[in-house]
């Protein structure tokens, strides 16, 4: 499918190759590092989040004297897990990596990634207090295996954007439920206007409805469950007013943001990450806001997409310290705040909503209030070994039924088969 609209930078897909290589990699003299402990962190961020990460590094490296952390771009997601599977093999990974947390099954089965659980309760650890403050969707998805691996970095809820101009045209307020989006499907349909535009890669989206509506597709066991009540009562709410024209998929363009910035829906769920470039790309005149993704009965859910930090294998003790420093870091109050203000993603800790200056900031962009309320009831999918192999399977398979080449009876019960042999045959 093509991929080129303006919105494809910010789901980490590295165009903006001029620009980040301007920022990229950190380096420092040999004098300013000499009495340091070095490591690496390899990443896959690029354009504003990338100079965001960049300066979050700058920060750190110039608040302490004991460890220097270089940061180097490796490419987008895909690329950067394979140089890690590659690197793994010649004994030269990083101390840290960029990563979904869906990854860590797949490299904690290759012995690739390095468990944090000592670091994370020893003394200079997370406290009770800390634990508190972060939101419970991340650190839910910290552990795996009854381990720690992982802490949140960039991460970003689902939200519902929403035509402020068409609703008032229209009449219509912003939907509190799905079928709410359903009704104004049919209001608005003569005059060739959709509901609800959706991306194509609609698998993190699709996850969090899927629990709305019943059941998630990866259970807390780690079983995979797509054919069971929540996947099939979302996908047949979908397949159902695609049908009817109340709901448009983007098809060969992938996102549907730009269809959105022209008026062809009165909705478009998206990434709060792309807050940022509707306010840069969209026409002047266009008014739109946010809101919390709609209800199912009494039940509302944001799935959260985004990476994390979690560090390798192979390092001494000393660096273990020096790159666990760098991610608590990285998660406290005022760095996890300046990054969000940089970046687009949301903060990952609720002190860093409370400082002055992400007030300010807030007020300044309300649109980025929604991201945060979100939080609250914000859900990360488990994953399972042999995930990121049979993700793609999931892609397609979701692309097969809004695109209503195969029924979701055809889809979901051999989605099911796919992902029951993955997790046999691992990665």
């Amino acid at each position: 499918m093509k991929r080129n609209h303006w919105l494809t930078w910010l789901l980490a897909v590295p165009l903006l190759v001029g620009f980040a290589t301007a920022i990229r990699p950190q380096t420092a003299s040999a004098s300013q590092t000499k009495k340091r402990v070095n490591i690496t962190l390899w990443h896959a961020m690029t354009g504003p989040s990338e100079k965001a990460l960049a300066d979050m590094v700058t920060d750190y490296n110039h608040a302490q004297s004991k460890v220097h952390v270089t940061a180097l771009y490796q490419g987008n997601y895909g690329d950067l897990q394979k140089k890690i599977m590659a690197a793994g093999k010649s004994n030269t990974l990083p101390a840290l990596g960029q990563l979904g947390y869906s990854a860590v099954p797949d490299l904690q089965s290759h012995q690739l990634i390095q468990p944090i659980t000592k670091l994370v309760n020893g003394k200079q650890g997370l406290t009770k207090k800390d634990f508190a403050d972060l939101y419970p969707t991340f650190t839910k998805n910290m552990t795996y295996k009854k381990n720690y691996y992982t802490i949140p970095l960039n991460k970003s809820p689902r939200l519902l954007f929403y035509n402020k101009t068409l609703l008032k045209k229209y009449h219509l307020a912003v939907p509190k439920t799905w079928q709410d989006i359903a009704n104004d499907g049919a209001k608005v349909k003569q005059d060739n206007i959709a509901a609800l535009g959706i991306d194509a890669g609609f698998d993190i989206e699709f996850a969090g409805i899927a629990q709305e509506f019943g059941s998630p597709i990866i259970n807390n066991r780690l079983k995979p469950q797509m054919n069971s009540k929540g996947p099939k009562a979302a996908s047949a709410y979908f397949v159902d007013n695609i049908k009817k024209g109340y709901i448009k998929p983007a098809g060969s363009d992938k996102y549907y943001s730009g269809a959105f910035t022209q008026g062809k829906s009165l909705f478009y769920i998206s990434s709060s990450s792309a807050i940022q470039a509707i306010q840069t790309h969209a026409p002047k005149d266009f008014s739109w806001g946010t809101a919390e993704m709609p209800a199912y009965k009494s039940t509302r859910l944001s799935a959260v997409g985004g990476a994390d930090l979690m560090m390798f294998k192979g390092l001494s003790t000393a660096k273990q310290k020096a790159a666990w420093d760098f991610m608590k870091y990285s998660m406290s109050t005022k760095a996890s705040a300046k990054w969000s203000q940089a970046s687009g993603y949301v903060p990952v800790r609720k002190s860093s909503v409370k400082l002055a200056s992400y007030k300010q900031y807030l007020k300044q962009n309300p649109n980025q209030q929604t991201a945060v309320d979100s939080l609250n009831i914000g859900v990360q999918q488990p994953t399972f070994k042999g995930y990121s192999a049979f993700r793609q399977d999931y892609i397609t398979a979701i692309d097969d039924m809004f695109s209503l080449r195969k029924t979701p009876k055809q889809v979901l019960p051999d989605l099911q088969n796919k992902a029951l042999a993955a997790q046999k045959n691992g990665d």
